[in-house]
């Protein structure tokens, strides 16, 4: 069905939002919810969340970018440390990260850009966003690789005097859409991941809206946040937790169909050369 990813994310923010607004009445809640929606299209709430989705998005698609690349080197590590490394969360990487370089910058009395576009800072989210999803996709895809060398027709083609590089070529690009999935597998849980670490460090991405509105409703001061006396906090809350869904699952729709394109085995109707 070319509408159920739409409708699943829309099943999703209307849970997320109705969660988080519990200052207010359900039925209240339940009939603000398509002005909430609609939201998004008033000016001052796009001015205040069309910027932040651009940081966010920055983010998450560079770190699903530096991901891909970073699984061709991290699979010939040892699988012991590919474990060790994606378990690791994001946010620590992050801390570390921020750690070295004000030990490292403003301790010697140089600058550390805190600011959410520099380029430390950049590359700091999406190699921490990277490094734990590419470890795993790493040994997924190592998997799959090794597999396909075992695999009965690969020893036919040796045996037929396939070259060897070609071997190791043609099960290379079998674990291509492994990695593809993986990585659209994983895009909604780094887009999460993404909410907390912005949140923390008060980065002005969606995370941070979405961070703030999730702290107050769980220490039970959500009216200071989401209000019925204060429909523009709704309609903007409920932008950016829609914007934050769409980014996860159009990432997670884009490597599922890069999956679809890389896969080497035929598809229905097409001829086999």
């Amino acid at each position: 069905m070319r509408w159920w990813p739409a409708l699943q994310v829309l099943a999703l923010h209307f849970v997320l939002l109705m969660g988080l607004e519990r200052k207010v009445a359900l039925p209240e809640r339940v009939a603000l919810y398509p002005a909430q929606l609609l939201g998004l299209l008033r000016p001052e709430v796009f001015t205040e969340v069309g910027p932040q989705a651009l940081l966010t998005g920055t983010y998450l698609l560079g770190g699903l970018g530096l991901a891909w690349l970073l699984v061709t080197l991290l699979s010939r590590w040892a699988r012991p440390l590919l474990w060790f490394m994606e378990g690791i969360p994001p946010f620590l990487l992050l801390a570390l990260g921020v750690w070295a370089g004000v030990t490292f910058t403003v301790a010697r009395g140089l600058d550390f850009p805190l600011t959410p576009w520099s380029p430390v800072m950049l590359g700091l989210y999406t190699a921490s966003l990277a490094l734990p999803v590419a470890a795993r996709v790493a040994l997924a895809t190592g998997q799959v690789r090794r597999e396909a060398l075992d695999a009965d027709y690969t020893r036919t083609a040796r045996a037929m005097g396939l070259p060897e590089a070609r071997v190791q070529a043609q099960a290379r690009r079998v674990a291509l859409p492994e990695r593809a999935a993986g990585l659209g597998g994983d895009a909604l849980g780094l887009a999460l991941a993404l909410v907390i670490m912005e949140g923390l460090l008060q980065f002005p991405g969606l995370g941070n809206s979405v961070y703030l509105a999730l702290q107050g409703a769980l220490s039970g001061a959500g009216d200071t946040v989401s209000s019925a006396a204060d429909p523009l906090a709704q309609q903007t809350l409920a932008a950016a937790l829609l914007l934050w869904l769409l980014l996860g699952v159009l990432a997670t729709l884009f490597y599922q169909g890069l999956a679809a394109r890389l896969d080497p085995r035929p598809r229905s109707g097409e001829e086999v050369h």
